[in-house]
């Protein structure tokens, strides 16, 4: 399954375009609904009607991809095991991290929707100190793993784990990288909120069998690329021993994680009923624990990356290369 975070990563490249508002327009075209309906895989039921902005934006370079996002949209935002308040709530927090106000809008008409009184939403974006003392150490978590998820420490992710348990404590953190990407999308995107404000999230169901045609996409101009360092000077590297880093993976090895890892058996007593299983046993650990959690969540997520892959058909020294500046950056062992 690594490939498919290769291309999640490839699709939120344009978080360093983040700098401007949506006041100063999109970047690219938005399609009309009709033509963003026209441009995706055939609609078995729901479709045709009003689109959300940055799918109308995304349908016709990425159409898989675009219909496999609304299905990730539509089932955090009216399925999550958390609730529609705690999970508009995180949602919330994420997208005021990461200034987003698209997104920040998005989540509270879904509050709203929910029935979350104006006082509540009020308190909520007050900050920590007018949070709900029962829902702070949820709150808290969804705003430090969007900042900062290396710094997040084993106590906060111990006492989020006794309030919530292990599969809503997967949950939250399959929301919070569902939020995160979408941010990233969104900022970069440019995208306006929709005219008549946010939108419920569209219950469509997609013809799976259907491919509808991608554009073609120019190669790059310039081939070459710059000339090739004979010497690559990196401090950062150099000022770690490579027998250090052989202990550090090691240690890694045998961190026994934050939550218990269900064994693949387990994992594929909670697979849907149409959902094929693996041909050969997953001994991936982070597969294991969404798969065994929140299946759901995970293969929708899983979808969404995907679809990208095949869709975008990225060089894959591009692809390696965007992996491993994002995880360096944001300090993940992996």
């Amino acid at each position: 399954m690594r490939p498919t975070l290769r291309a999640a990563l490839a699709l939120a490249l344009p978080l360093a375009l983040a700098g401007r508002s949506a006041a100063d327009g999109p970047r690219f075209p938005i399609l009309t609904d009709a033509e963003a309906w026209a441009a995706m895989p055939r609609a078995e039921a729901g479709g045709g009607g009003p689109l959300p902005t940055w799918a109308r934006t995304t349908a016709r370079p990425l159409p898989r991809t675009t219909a496999a996002m609304l299905d990730l949209d539509r089932l955090h935002r009216t399925k999550s095991p958390l609730g529609p308040s705690l999970r508009g709530k995180m949602r919330w927090v994420a997208a005021d991290a990461n200034r987003c106000e698209y997104a920040r809008a998005t989540a509270e008409a879904d509050l709203r929707r929910a029935g979350v009184s104006d006082a509540e939403i009020a308190a909520l974006k007050g900050g920590y100190e007018r949070w709900p003392v029962t829902e702070r150490p949820a709150l808290q978590f969804a705003r430090e793993m969007t900042l900062d998820a290396g710094k997040v420490t084993d106590p906060e992710v111990a006492e989020v784990r006794q309030l919530y348990g292990d599969s809503k404590l997967v949950a939250m953190v399959l929301l919070l990288a569902a939020a995160n990407f979408q941010d990233r999308l969104l900022l970069s995107l440019g995208v306006p909120l929709e005219e008549g404000g946010p939108m419920p999230p569209p219950d469509v169901r997609w013809d799976k069998d259907a491919i509808p045609p991608v554009p073609g996409r120019l190669p790059p101009v310039e081939l070459a690329g710059p000339p090739v360092p004979s010497r690559v000077d990196d401090p950062l590297w150099a000022a770690t021993p490579f027998e250090a880093l052989k202990r550090n993976m090691e240690a890694q090895k045998a961190n026994e994680g934050r939550v218990r890892v269900p064994t693949f058996e387990e994992m594929l007593k909670g697979l849907p009923a149409d959902y094929p299983p693996p041909k050969s046993p997953t001994r991936i650990k982070w597969s294991l624990v969404c798969m065994g959690y929140q299946p759901e969540l995970a293969i929708a997520w899983s979808a969404c990356t995907s679809r990208f892959g095949q869709e975008a058909k990225q060089d894959r020294v591009f692809e390696e290369s965007l992996f491993w500046v994002v995880t360096r950056t944001i300090s993940c062992f992996y």
